[in-house]
This record gives C-alpha cells, sequence and structure tokens, in this order.
C-alpha cells in the first residue's frame, strides 16, 4: 500500500510538472502572438493641428516613446492613453489633436518594444511601462491639472491591474473598447480556443480588477464592435462598485477610436474628464 502511494505521489508531481510547462508554453505563445509590436508612423498631434512634445521615458534598462500635448490651460484635464496591440503613439495624433481642441491635455506612450520604445513586448515589462510612464506623466502635467486614466483594448489590462499602484491616485478611470480578461480577449482574438483558458494565467482580468477600483469609472464600447462584444464591458461595468457611468456606441468598429476619431466617439470621455461625474 505504500509503495502504490509513493507510486501516486510521483505521478502527481509529474503530472503538475507537465501542467506547469504546458502553461508556461501556451503563456508565452499567446504572449508572442498578442503583443503585436507596430512601427511608428509620420504622423505627429503636430500634422492635425496640435502643438506637442516628444518624450523619452525611462522604464527599467527600457526607454519609451511618447508624445504630449498640453492644453492651454495648466489645469486642464490630463489623460494618459494606454493603447492597443498592434499600434503605436502616431496612431494616436488625431485623436490627442482633438482633445486637444476640447481643452484637454493627453499623454500617449509606447510599450517596450512598440513603436520607437526600446526592449521586448513581455507582459511583464507592460507592468512596468505603466508605473515609469504614470509617474513621469504626473510630473510632466503638473499638480494643478486633474488626472486620468484611459485604457483603449489591450491597454484596458494594463492600466486596470497597475491603478492601485499609482501615486497620486488618478482622479477617473476610463475603459473603452475592450474585453472582461485576457483569458476571453485571446478567445476573442483567435489566439487559443475556449476550452484552453485555464491553460493561461488569469493575468489582466478587468471585471476582478474593477472590483478593487477606488475611483470613478467610465465604460464606453461600441455596439458594432468586431473583436469584443457589449457584453464584456457590461460585465466590467457590473462588477464595479464606485460611481460608474457606461456608454454603448452605435456602429463605430474596433479602432475607430483612433483611426477614424470623432467628436461622437470621444464626447463621453470628454463630459466625464470635464463635468460632475454622474452616478447610474
Amino acid at each position: 500500500m505504500a509503495r502504490r502511494w509513493k507510486q501516486l505521489g510521483v505521478l502527481l508531481v509529474v503530472l503538475a510538472v507537465v501542467f506547469l510547462g504546458v502553461r508556461r508554453f501556451a503563456f508565452m505563445a499567446v504572449e508572442r502572438n498578442g503583443l503585436i509590436v507596430a512601427p511608428d508612423g509620420p504622423e505627429t498631434p503636430a500634422t492635425f493641428g496640435a502643438p506637442f512634445e516628444r518624450l523619452s521615458l525611462a522604464s527599467g534598462d527600457r526607454t519609451l516613446d511618447a508624445t504630449l500635448v498640453h492644453a492651454a490651460q495648466d489645469t486642464a484635464p490630463a489623460l494618459l492613453i494606454f493603447h492597443g496591440t498592434a499600434e503605436a503613439v502616431s496612431y494616436w495624433a488625431d485623436t490627442q489633436a482633438l482633445l486637444y481642441r476640447h481643452g484637454i491635455t493627453s499623454m500617449v506612450f509606447d510599450y517596450s518594444g512598440f513603436g520607437r520604445s526600446t526592449g521586448r513586448p513581455t507582459a511583464a515589462h507592460l507592468e512596468e511601462d505603466a508605473d515609469s510612464a504614470y509617474a513621469q506623466f504626473v510630473r510632466r502635467v503638473g499638480t494643478r491639472a486633474r488626472h486620468y486614466v484611459l485604457g483603449y483594448s489591450l491597454g484596458t489590462g494594463v492600466v486596470f491591474d497597475a491603478v492601485r499602484r499609482f501615486t497620486p491616485a488618478p482622479a477617473g478611470v476610463i475603459f473603452v473598447a475592450s474585453y472582461s480578461s485576457a483569458r476571453e480577449g485571446a478567445v476573442a482574438f483567435g489566439l487559443i480556443p475556449q476550452w484552453a483558458t485555464f491553460l493561461l494565467p488569469d493575468l489582466w482580468n478587468n471585471v476582478r480588477d474593477t472590483r478593487n477600483l477606488r475611483q470613478p469609472l467610465l465604460v464606453v464600447q461600441s455596439d458594432s464592435d468586431q473583436l469584443f462584444p457589449v457584453s464584456m464591458a457590461k460585465a466590467v461595468y457590473d462588477a464595479a462598485t464606485v460611481p460608474k457611468q457606461m456608454v454603448v456606441l452605435h456602429g463605430f468598429r474596433h479602432e475607430d477610436g483612433h483611426a477614424h476619431p470623432t467628436d461622437e466617439y470621444w464626447a463621453p470621455v470628454i463630459r466625464f474628464m470635464t463635468r460632475a461625474h454622474a452616478v447610474n
């Protein structure tokens, strides 16, 4: 009997090692295929009529590229944007110019390995990038501005995971065009079948992390988003216990927030940042 228990114990250890190895392999595959770098293009906020400052931000042993557009008033609300995968700061130049026209300061940065930023794009690096970018955003914008953070697509997982570490705490958090969790996002993105999600670590779970928010929350999702359904955004909204708003846009594709920015698309964000927060 003792021998059988010993054999069973050895078998369980072997299975655990195999499972951990498979999980690690699956995570690395999704990380490699999900964190898609994109080269920075020639567009800048100045292309669309907004003066800007180009910044190099230190993050560990890496350097992050960023563009900062200051509103005319140093008391204007300021927004740090965490962009999506397969994007670079140039993709957001038009949106930054739109926000500038509405009196909002904004900064967009590229994660490690994206655009002109150095280093490798890994989940661990993105988490470090988030902390570094926010600290330098606050320093550059100044203390007279109200600070907000916005996650777009991939960026929501990065910012929702990191926001509890931000000092000083932002005045509000904004979720746009995104997923309920990285596991579900990987399924929607076609990186892994639904049955295999248990193989992935439960990283960037926006529903879970939303429960820990201490700031007002705005959720914006389009009913025509081809990647992530409104139900994912609704799950994040329902999990929040802070003052919150949810806006469902109509007819916009997943990438339209930066590819075809319009006043209609960004109106909920502008209202959220410039008016008193409504409680639903």
